[in-house]
């Protein structure tokens, strides 16, 4: 800022006094002289704005935020002040005052990337992580090699799951700052949320190149875990894993990323121990109460199972993964009738029929452009590492490719979604409080969609959606194996059933279900399920979606 000269004569002599003693280094005495200018004209800028420089030189965060404020109420669009208060604010641990002050200062600063860089971390902070792309990529294109930018541009995009994105921006940190083990590991994290093995692969040489770096970083030891559970080498999984949890024993996900893996390698007492440990020392996050509920299961003690994940549910009832195992912990405690009550088995799978979107001359039309756009899918891939699906091909973001038959379909989906959303709210308002999953109706939501193609004997193994509330299944295309009377349901989807490491459901209390092309399936995300193989000529071709509460 340029000293200041405009004013009347005494006020603009005290404002070149104060500016003179910033310059000597002298804040106090520049402070005094602020004061008596502003005695004289409450109303100058350029005095509650030298003011503010001088309190902070002075350490007073809310002296120089309040001057700050004046400032701004004289010039509500000039940028370096919108830009300090806003900054002032967010550092201050009031983000959402600091984000409209930010988002000033971006557009009026418009070649300056701290206003963008500070604009993304308050709507990121806020939990705006759209919002927080813009503002970080409005940052890297004013300074593209400023790598905490790129860094924190690709969070954001994590945040939304947007994978590619963030793989690309953490790309561009990298490059930046190559020696730095922080910014492999970041790399490698992102990396390991894929399925594709090119991609674990690649996530597991970041992680290793972070530990060449840096030895002792736990999380890339957590994340070299991750991927090499995809990429099926359990032992070295463990080890990694172990030793994330030697540098960081109090770390959440640290302590849950072994406890799982614990429980994949057969090692379900020493699972249990592992999170018991936390819950002991008071610091158990929600999820890792769930996951000794769940260990205990595992383990064969079913009682303290069921004990368990109640109590979690009676805090947080809308944890998918507790529920399901509660009913599973249920069954295992021959309370099979309120197993059935609780996961609404029977009274929550629905069908429905999908009209026909506008364009097509009818259902076979539609269904026929439908399957081809998705044997055609830009990210068709064949059993992707660490998925459910078994000699199947599956896609990736199926509305990455609008074609007019998949941008049809996912009219209607959201169609049928709003209106069956509506009808549970009704159900949930005439009172059904004791149903956890009408209790937890989402007012806005986000979709998951992607499709399914398999052939003889290709299947989806047993799963639950543990991140969404809502799940379902479109049948496109379905071999003529797939019958009404067949004792063995090939091809049908099976509800119930668990994972064959945990207490098996009753056969006879198992939900079968026969797909007909151009049905929809609704079902709640905690419902295990699974698809049952065939045999003969003929593609099961089906569209899934989850539906995750915002």
């Amino acid at each position: 800022m340029s000293a200041p000269g405009n004013g009347n004569q005494d006020v603009a002599a005290l404002l070149r006094d104060a500016w003179a003693a910033l310059q000597r280094g002298q804040p106090a005495q520049a402070q005094r002289a602020c004061e008596a200018a502003l005695q004289l004209a409450p109303q100058s800028f350029d005095g509650w704005r030298l003011l503010a420089v001088a309190r902070q030189a002075l350490g007073d965060a809310d002296g120089c935020r309040d001057a700050l404020q004046h400032a701004h109420a004289l010039r509500p669009h000039d940028g370096a002040t919108a830009l300090d208060l806003g900054t002032a604010l967010l550092h201050g641990g009031d983000p959402a005052a600091a984000r409209p002050l930010l988002r000033v200062a971006m557009d009026a600063l418009a070649s300056e990337p701290r206003a963008a860089f500070r604009f993304g971390t308050a709507a990121f902070v806020g939990g705006d992580f759209a919002a927080a792309v813009d503002g970080f990529e409005a940052a890297t294109r004013r300074d593209p090699a400023w790598p905490e930018a790129w860094n924190n541009l690709s969070a954001a995009h994590g945040r939304l799951q947007q994978y590619p994105a963030a793989i690309a921006a953490a790309r561009n940190a990298l490059r930046l700052q190559p020696q730095s083990a922080g910014a492999h590991q970041a790399l490698a994290a992102l990396l390991s949320n894929l399925f594709d093995r090119e991609s674990l692969q690649e996530g597991l040489q970041f992680a290793q190149r972070a530990l060449q770096l840096d030895p002792d970083l736990a999380e890339a030891h957590r994340n070299a875990s991750i991927v090499l559970r995809k990429l099926g080498d359990p032992a070295r999984a463990e080890s990694h894993a172990r030793r994330a949890l030697q540098l960081a024993p109090h770390d959440p996900h640290t302590i849950d990323t072994l406890g799982e893996q614990l429980l994949l390698n057969g090692r379900s007492a020493e699972a249990v121990a592992t999170y018991a440990a936390a819950v002991d020392a008071g610091d158990a996050s929600v999820a890792l109460r769930r996951q000794h509920g769940i260990a205990l299961l595992h383990a064969g003690q079913a009682g303290a199972a069921r004990d368990a994940l109640a109590a979690l549910l009676r805090e947080h009832g809308d944890d998918q993964r507790a529920i399901a195992h509660l009913g599973v912990a249920l069954a295992a405690n021959a309370q099979l009738d309120a197993a059935t009550h609780l996961l609404g088995l029977h009274r929550h799978v629905h069908a429905l029929a999908v009209p026909v979107p506008d364009g097509f001359a009818g259902a076979s039309a539609f269904n026929a452009a439908l399957a081809d756009d998705i044997r055609r899918h830009s990210q068709q891939r064949w059993q992707p590492a660490g998925l459910a699906a078994r000699n199947a091909y599956l896609s990736g973001d199926l509305l990455a490719d609008r074609t007019a038959a998949i941008a049809g379909f996912e009219q209607r989906l959201r169609e049928a979604i709003d209106a069956f959303i509506a009808r549970c709210r009704a159900q949930a308002n005439a009172g059904a409080a004791d149903d956890l999953f009408l209790r937890h109706v989402p007012r806005d939501y986000r979709l998951h969609v992607w499709a399914t193609q398999a052939a003889e004997t290709g299947y989806i193994d047993t799963h639950i959606h543990e991140e969404s509330w809502l799940s379902g299944a479109y049948y496109v295309e379905l071999p003529a194996a797939i019958r009404d009377d067949d004792p063995d349901h090939a091809g049908w989807i099976e509800f119930g059933r668990p994972y064959a490491t945990l207490p098996p459901w009753p056969e006879h209390a198992l939900r079968r279900v026969r797909p007909q092309v151009g049905t929809l399936l609704l079902f709640p995300s905690y419902l295990f399920h699974r698809t049952l193989p065939y045999r003969g000529d003929g593609e099961r071709i089906s569209i899934s979606f989850d539906l995750a509460a915002v």
